[in-house]
């Protein structure tokens, strides 16, 4: 023992625990000037306003664009009826009110939806730098995610669908500092951002559930406490079960009905959605579907992590059991590529070795090319990624 402890009284010495701690500036955003930070975002969001400049001006419509399908709903809501059975027709509300004041229709749309990819790209950039992965990795991980036509598809032609995930991919980065380094701030700020997920789509529903069953296996920093896991999950569901809870309140008083239409809607056509899904993991489109939960197998053995092979075989069922009862809208594609990316990035821990990096690397990597392939598969992506190159042979020509 040094001499300054030895005449430091025990009160005042540092304790132990407080030693291991990672720094504060781990839980800094990045970048850390606010200027540089939406410069960022917006920088990011070039690529996909490009995009949905090229997808408009595309003489034929594309037929499965669901930004299309919401401008056109808006306009048939009675938004001055004093019939209270409207209501249920806005679900998801903050997706229908956005296309309800937003200008410019399906354009306008994609507008939005690229300006939220940039911001989406920018937090999850930071939760890789906020737990110190190599610049390789997170280069390649950024790639994985967004560097393919399934991410841009989904930012461009399905703002539902893309703005629960937006809200989703924001929401991780307080998850990990909820959970990961105690910030109780953090901890909230995830679970609002949780309820606006489940809000602005129904596939939300099930970024809820993911971030349930991922954070008991994060490492946390009240692992100590009794019951300080599932109190945690608590924090993170509770403000969408409260939500839900007034939902379903609302239409037993106005409509008589729990789910209101919505749920005779859900239920219609699920064997349908069944017999399909059973057969298609017979085809190539199946082992493709089945090929980024094997990849997340296969990146949390690397990291050790065996546990979050339960929680990715979780969530990919509960995908394919929303695909069955009706979650999964016509014009939905990429949800599960995706899911899993965001499930690696935020399940990678911060301490490896340089082989396991390597061997994340490649994987990730797999995963890039997993992505073009699926996107090829997928009809609706290939006839968007179509629809973008007649455009760009007509302004060549």
């Amino acid at each position: 023992m040094s001499t300054v402890e030895l005449h430091t009284p025990a009160a005042l010495r540092p304790r132990s625990r407080d030693l291991r701690r990672p720094p504060r500036t781990r839980l800094d955003p990045y970048p850390r000037d606010p200027v540089a930070r939406w410069l960022l975002r917006l920088g990011f969001s070039v690529p996909f306003l490009i995009a949905a400049f090229l997808s408009s001006a595309n003489p034929t419509p594309l037929g499965a664009s669901r930004n299309a399908q919401l401008a056109e709903h808006v306009l048939s809501i009675p938004w001055n009826s004093v019939d209270a059975t409207w209501l249920s027709t806005i679900y998801p509300p903050i997706s229908s009110l956005l296309a309800a004041v937003m200008p410019g229709g399906r354009l306008g749309l994609g507008i939005l939806g690229a300006l939220l990819a940039g911001v989406l790209l920018q937090r999850v950039l930071t939760i890789l730098v906020q737990r110190r992965v190599p610049k390789s990795t997170t280069i390649i991980l950024m790639l994985a995610l967004a560097g393919n036509p399934l991410f841009f598809f989904m930012a461009i032609e399905n703002l539902p669908a893309f703005l629960g995930l937006a809200f989703f991919g924001n929401a991780l980065t307080h998850v990990v500092r909820f959970v990961v380094w105690g910030n109780t701030q953090s901890g909230f700020r995830a679970g609002l951002l949780m309820m606006l997920a489940a809000l602005s789509d129904l596939s939300g529903l099930l970024y809820v559930a993911t971030a349930a069953l991922a954070s008991p296996f994060l490492q946390h920093s009240r692992a100590h406490q009794p019951g300080a896991r599932r109190a945690n999950v608590l924090v993170i569901v509770y403000p969408t079960l409260g939500a839900l809870a007034s939902i379903i309140l609302l239409n037993l008083i106005f409509l008589g009905r729990p789910a209101g239409p919505l749920g005779q809607e859900l239920i219609q056509g699920s064997g349908e959605r069944l017999s399909t899904l059973v057969g298609i993991f017979g085809t190539p489109t199946g082992w493709l579907l089945l090929a980024p939960v094997v990849s997340a197998w296969m990146i949390a053995l690397i990291v050790r992590r065996p546990g979050a092979i339960i929680v990715s075989s979780l969530v990919f069922l509960a995908l394919l059991g929303a695909y069955v009862v009706g979650l999964l809208p016509p014009g939905s594609a990429g949800n599960t590529y995706i899911m899993m990316i965001l499930l690696a990035i935020a399940l990678i821990p911060t301490a490896r070795t340089p082989i396991t990096n390597i061997l994340v690397d490649v994987v990730a990597v797999a995963q890039i090319l997993i992505a073009w392939m699926t996107a090829i598969d997928r009809p609706i992506v290939h006839e968007w990624m179509n629809s973008i190159g007649a455009v760009l042979l007509g302004q060549l020509h």
